[in-house]
């Protein structure tokens, strides 16, 4: 039974100039850098078996780069007649992984702002017998007061990590 052939990739000399620089660069995330040489390769004629050795990557990697660039081929041609300094940006479009849907956030907005907002308050003038929060105490007053059904005090911890980013060091409040 004949083996399925690979999809072909036709590169112009523009588009092999960046991928080229994609595939060189000591500046891009490894990702590019790798998928820019897999379509590199296989434009050179390359089958899918002699990427796979040559890069040491699964073959169905190998086989997802190459088809997806393919897909995109009279996309990319369209653009570079069209919008060539628009060119390099389509094709690290093209090479960027597409969204995936994930689970759904487990707690709403609201909820976040809640603890975040309860986080900042003091915890005697809640009547609680402790002067300061912990992870574990928040999750219990928050679940207490209702905000959440259950969260672990790992997950209260990366909330406050993430809030805390947010914020400014400096006093956003003018003085009297």
């Amino acid at each position: 039974m004949p083996q399925p052939s690979a999809s072909p990739i036709l590169l112009s000399e523009r588009q092999e100039q960046i991928l080229s620089e994609l595939a060189r660069s000591t500046q891009q995330e490894l990702h590019f850098k790798i998928r820019a040489e897999i379509v590199l390769q296989a434009a050179r004629g390359c089958s899918n078996n002699e990427i796979e050795r040559n890069m040491q990557i699964s073959q169905r990697r190998v086989k997802c780069w190459r088809d997806r660039y393919s897909a995109k081929h009279d996309e990319l041609m369209k653009i570079e007649a069209e919008s060539p300094h628009k060119l390099r940006s389509a094709i690290k479009s093209t090479l960027t992984d597409e969204q995936r849907a994930g689970t759904p956030a487990k707690f709403r907005d609201e909820q976040v702002a809640a603890i975040i907002a309860l986080a900042c308050k003091d915890p005697m003038e809640m009547g609680l017998p402790f002067s300061h929060w912990s992870s574990t105490s928040l999750r219990l007053e928050a679940i207490n007061l209702g905000i959440v059904d259950d969260i672990s005090a790992r997950q209260v911890s990366r909330f406050l990590k993430r809030w805390r980013n947010k914020t400014t060091p400096e006093s956003m409040l003018v003085e009297s």
